[in-house]
């Protein structure tokens, strides 16, 4: 079964499973990913010094759909992507033989009720000797668009706000897609799904269900409210991956098409992304929710951790707050310097720490499946079973820095990531120590940010980025910045510290001055194949104060 993410394949096979059981037949499927173990994970490996042979996941897999009970049937579900490596493993299994081979001399026959599933998006890489010993299934992208999925999703709304959000989403949300995919450039390439529930997670943040204890009734909601709110959640689906000029485009396209959405008054210089919905249904500007940094006089604060709200950083971190909490995943990309890591941090500050956790790594080239795998095992304690969650009882949310960053293999699949996509799925990864058992973790959440992918950075795999809602960290505005480092600059030099009036006054000219420098670098002094380290990012600008 292939096509790309998003297509409906996992569903599919798992509605022909419950509609098998259904009728009588029952069917269970056991769905693990080639690509987030090694070879010899999968199928075993051979001590040469003892002689001992230690049985892989997918070979006790295997010797267990021949203890499944009479009429029982089981799948095998592969989901990875494939590689002439792993698959070519499987040629004896496929072909008329029916019998796994494995490096300790067994043949293990194909028990009768068992059948073999791959799940992939691509065969790019399978040689002709695989794909001629399977029946292909090609699932579409075109065959499963946005209505369908939204038409599920508002199943679980209320009468009421089913009408008004579907002729809403059936009147703009196409042209303004088709717009976006045709003409503007993107900062990461994803599907039409990806959009749609990006739309759909946005709008059930902003509008909490009826059994939410904190949410106004839906019924207080008026119709202008409503569509308010999905125009809020339009821009940061559809525009969320776009720059700011690109925002502008998107804007403009807005105000031409469909003269009778109720968008922002928008001042001179802004866009309508710098206006947010309150909880009256009103259009209110970020700066409004903008509050002010105290620097301290009598001590100087560690530079890493200054975070002036501006903006930028209070709207992102309300975006990520809106998808956090209903426990999915949140991934923030963006050039460097324009505080991915640091608004992480902001936002995690605010849990308390006797119910959520907050963990943080970063990723790097020489990251492997079995360093994440070990890594989240070691925040985990046993709870029942093999089910395993953060200590205590307590949620975890798990930060991953520069998830882009693990290498890409020749075969085009970024393994590292594979485990990851696991993990979010299917909640779990399988036992290393005692092959074929599933550890369940629970209780955990998470965040990642990373550069915009292109010009030799890596992207990560599309089957991943579904699992994510994803915004684009744009460069601060001209006030902005000035407001960042005069507050820093204005803060340290001050009289309290012993600063005669004239220090103190230069330091606030400096601001606007040193930026303008910057800019002026930036644009003169382009990187080139003699000098591609040529890159002045925000951080080169922090360095100065």
């Amino acid at each position: 079964v292939l096509g790309p993410t998003g297509t409906g394949k996992t569903k599919c096979i798992q509605m022909l499973l419950k509609a098998m059981t259904d009728v009588g037949v029952p069917h269970k499927e056991n769905r693990m990913n080639p690509k987030a173990i090694t070879a010899s994970e999968m199928f075993g490996r051979l001590d040469v010094a003892t002689n001992d042979w230690t049985d892989g996941i997918f070979s006790t897999l295997w010797r267990r759909t021949h203890k499944v009970k009479k009429g029982e049937h089981v799948w095998l579900v592969l989901d990875g992507p494939v590689d002439a490596i792993w698959i070519e493993n499987l040629n004896s299994v496929l072909d008329d033989n029916k019998t796994l081979t494995l490096a300790n001399g067994d043949r293990i026959p194909m028990a009768p009720d068992c059948k073999i599933v791959f799940e992939p998006d691509n065969v790019d890489n399978a040689s002709p000797a695989t794909v001629s010993r399977n029946g292909m299934v090609y699932m579409s992208s075109s065959a499963l668009d946005w209505r369908p999925i939204l038409k599920g999703w508002l199943s679980t709304r209320s009468d009421k706000e089913r009408g008004i959000l579907w002729d809403l989403f059936d009147k703009s949300f196409d042209p303004v897609l088709t717009y976006i995919r045709t003409s503007l450039e993107a900062k990461m390439s994803v599907l039409e799904c990806n959009y749609i529930r990006q739309a759909m997670d946005l709008l059930a943040g902003l509008t909490p269900s009826e059994d939410h204890e904190s949410s106004a009734p839906s019924a207080q909601r008026t119709p202008q409210h409503l569509e308010r709110l999905y125009i809020f959640s339009l821009m940061w689906s559809v525009g969320a991956l776009l720059e700011l000029d690109d925002r502008a485009k998107m804007e403009v396209f807005l105000k031409e098409q469909s003269t009778e959405l109720d968008l922002p008054p928008v001042r001179d210089g802004e866009t309508i992304f710098e206006y947010l919905v309150d909880e009256q249904g009103q259009w209110q500007h970020w700066a409004s929710q903008v509050q002010e940094y105290d620097y301290p006089h009598d001590s100087v604060p560690e530079y890493a951790s200054i975070l002036v709200p501006n903006v930028d950083n209070v709207r992102t971190t309300f975006l990520i707050d809106t998808i956090a909490k209903q426990n999915q995943a949140v991934l923030l990309i963006g050039e460097q310097g324009t505080a991915k890591t640091v608004m992480v941090q902001g936002y995690a500050s605010r849990y308390d720490p006797e119910k959520h956790l907050f963990k943080a790594f970063n990723f790097s080239s020489a990251s492997t499946p079995l360093l994440y795998q070990r890594t989240i095992e070691s925040y985990v304690d046993k709870r029942v079973g093999s089910t395993y969650g953060p200590p205590a009882g307590k949620r975890m949310t798990v930060f991953v820095d520069d998830i882009n960053m693990p290498v890409i293999n020749e075969w085009g699949d970024q393994v590292t990531n594979e485990i990851v996509r696991q993990l979010m799925e299917m909640s779990g990864f399988y036992n290393l120590e005692k092959p074929g058992d599933f550890t369940n973790i629970v209780d955990i959440q998470f965040l990642a940010a990373m550069i915009h992918p292109g010009g030799g950075r890596n992207d990560i795999p599309a089957r991943l980025k579904r699992q994510f809602t994803i915004f684009n960290c744009t460069l601060p505005s001209n006030a902005s910045i000035d407001k960042i480092f005069g507050v820093i600059g204005s803060g340290y030099f001050c009289p309290e510290r012993g600063f005669i009036e004239e220090v103190c006054d230069a330091a606030a000219r400096l601001v606007p001055c040193t930026r303008l420098l910057w800019q002026h670098t930036k644009t003169k002094m382009l990187p080139t194949p003699a000098k591609f380290h040529y890159i002045f990012n925000l951080r080169d600008l922090s360095r100065i104060w």
